[in-house]
């Protein structure tokens, strides 16, 4: 395997349309991390054939699914239609609703229609048109829209400050859910994340499968998910902010704020944070970004992110490749900036012996000037805190388990490989590395039951 240096991960979501064998190749040379699969858009065999093609490509890229969660979207919108600011509109979840001479949307939420009042802002894909509710009749929402724009299917609404009494998981959730456990897929990411209830309702359905423990990512999309943060963080393994429908339901001046505080939140528990959504927007369908978009991708790696995300740019932009390469790009520099740079100043505050160890072994190679952490021991337990002390440079980590070094992908700074004898030295043979036989790296192993650390050259473990 050939060791990538750079330390955040990059996700992408791949859609089962732009999929091809030559594509995914390119996409993954670029440096995607994490396949993520979108079920909203995809059925159970439509992913399992996906999944077989990325593993074809790839072994080393992890899986990620996502579940659809407590979310509306538009329904049976047969054809795109335009709309103009003050025209009126319907929105119904009774699907067989029809109102001669006017627009009607369908969502897919039966009571839609019963549980948001009078005076809601509706928000349409990810707020780029706004309905204004001005009436109820009979099983419909008589609407004003704000703003020109189009009407598509499957296309997410947003009711800032009115709870929809949404189910956390629908029946496609379980049963992709069940799908994971079968297929032993390393991270399930769930939408729309409100309470660790949510999060409960998922395990329910994964204890059904002995020895399967996937990573279960929360994706935070509105304020209470962002409220019941810290209690979510107990139950799950780690935290996406989705800015997307975030956006659209708190106030935009709030989102920053969130932001940091959510990375902070997952740093200082050692858990995982992802951020999402329209990071190179722009490049769906232009070959270079804004330069706005390029500090966005910057500032997640100086906020503490372990990871970014791209959601069109992948699934079905023009420049998919381009978006990934750049990306890489700017996570390297930003990286190799950031004791220059004001960043974030807190680490983990999780105390026990595993935390411990994984700072001395960060601290050495930073004081040390080693150019890389060559790890090789049984518990996966010090990679997850070497990744949350942010070491300063990547640690090539040996798992005994395949989906161990799967999970892992995830994870800032480590470049995990399954190998069924793990040991420094074997690590070594099964990896291309760009150090020289002069550079100094920490090796990290086991001797008589203990782990042990040292600056050893890279030419004394070759």
């Amino acid at each position: 395997m050939k060791i990538n240096f750079r330390k955040t991960k990059i996700l992408g979501k791949i859609a089962d349309n732009k999929s091809d064998v030559d594509f995914l190749k390119l996409v993954f040379d670029a440096g995607l991390d994490i396949a993520w699969l979108n079920t909203a858009h995809q059925g159970v065999e439509d992913a399992e054939h996906l999944i077989g093609r990325i593993k074809s490509v790839s072994p080393h890229v992890a899986i990620m699914i996502d579940t659809k969660g407590p979310e509306v979207r538009t329904k049976n919108v047969e054809e795109p239609f335009a709309v103009k600011r003050d025209d009126i509109i319907y929105i119904s979840g009774n699907l067989e609703h029809r109102n001669d001479g006017a627009h009607v949307v369908h969502v897919d939420y039966p009571n839609f229609h019963n549980e948001v009042p009078v005076g809601t802002v509706v928000l349409y894909d990810d707020a780029t048109i706004g309905f204004v509710v001005e009436a109820k009749e009979g099983d419909a929402l008589k609407c004003r829209i704000q703003s020109n724009g189009t009407i598509k299917n499957k296309k997410s609404i947003n009711t800032p400050g009115v709870h929809i009494e949404l189910p956390s998981l629908t029946e496609k959730d379980k049963s992709f859910i069940r799908f994971c456990g079968k297929h032993n897929i390393e991270f399930i990411i769930h939408s729309f994340v409100r309470s660790k209830q949510d999060i409960l309702d998922i395990k329910q359905i994964t204890d059904e499968f002995p020895g399967y423990n996937p990573q279960i990512i929360s994706k935070i999309e509105n304020r209470e998910g962002f409220d019941n943060l810290s209690e979510i963080l107990d139950y799950s393994d780690g935290a996406m902010v989705a800015r997307g429908d975030l956006g659209a339901e708190v106030p935009f001046e709030e989102m920053p704020y969130m932001q940091k505080k959510m990375i902070e939140m997952c740093v200082k528990r050692g858990k995982a944070c992802v951020v999402a959504t329209q990071v190179l927007d722009s490049m769906i369908k232009n070959p270079r970004p804004t330069r706005a978009e390029v500090l966005d991708v910057a500032n997640a790696v100086l906020e503490g992110s372990g990871a970014v995300s791209m959601s069109g740019e992948t699934a079905y932009g023009d420049f998919p490749v381009e978006a990934t390469t750049l990306m890489s790009k700017i996570m390297m520099y930003t990286e190799s900036k950031i004791d220059d740079l004001l960043h974030y100043n807190f680490g983990p505050e999780v105390k026990n012996d595993t935390y411990t160890l994984a700072k001395s072994i960060a601290d050495e190679a930073k004081a040390s000037g080693a150019k890389a952490i060559i790890a090789a021991v049984s518990d996966s337990s010090l990679y997850y805190a070497l990744a949350a002390q942010r070491p300063s440079v990547v640690v090539v980590a040996g798992c005994k388990e395949e989906i161990e070094a799967k999970k892992l992908m995830l994870y800032y700074a480590i470049r995990p490989l399954y190998l069924p004898e793990v040991s420094v030295q074997n690590l070594v043979k099964n990896i291309e590395i760009d150090l020289l036989d002069s550079d100094t790296v920490v090796v990290v192993s086991e001797e008589g039951g203990n782990v042990t650390h040292k600056v050893v050259a890279f030419k004394d473990i070759k």
